[in-house]
């Protein structure tokens, strides 16, 4: 079980594999390395294993794999969700938060 979406080529360790599942995020990534003058071998393999979707890859040489990577973090910070995606019980976690920290100041300075 991978936890990121990338991986070390499993027959040539030269390359890294960049994969997507989404068709969208596949487009805005290929946008994103040949805007930033990345080459990559890009390779649409199709759905398998009772999956509904395509799995599209890119493979990027480990020259330049810091900068596929700061591409593909970048990416996906531009389409991830909030963690607390409610505001209200966000702020009432940061409130909780700030209380406690001056709580703790507090019992610091009076001890």
């Amino acid at each position: 079980m991978r936890l990121t979406n990338w991986y070390t080529h499993p027959a040539d360790n030269r390359y890294h594999v960049f994969e997507f599942r989404d068709a969208q995020l596949a487009q805005e990534f290929e946008r994103d390395l040949r805007a930033a003058s990345i080459d990559f071998e890009q390779a649409p393999v199709e759905a398998g294993n009772g999956e509904a979707q395509p799995l599209f890859q890119f493979g990027v040489h480990r020259k330049a794999f810091k900068q596929a990577l700061k591409v593909n973090h970048l990416l996906h910070g531009r389409h991830r969700r909030p963690f607390i995606a409610h505001l209200g019980l966000r702020w009432l976690m940061l409130l909780v938060t700030a209380s406690m920290v001056v709580l703790a100041i507090v019992g610091w300075m009076r001890s």
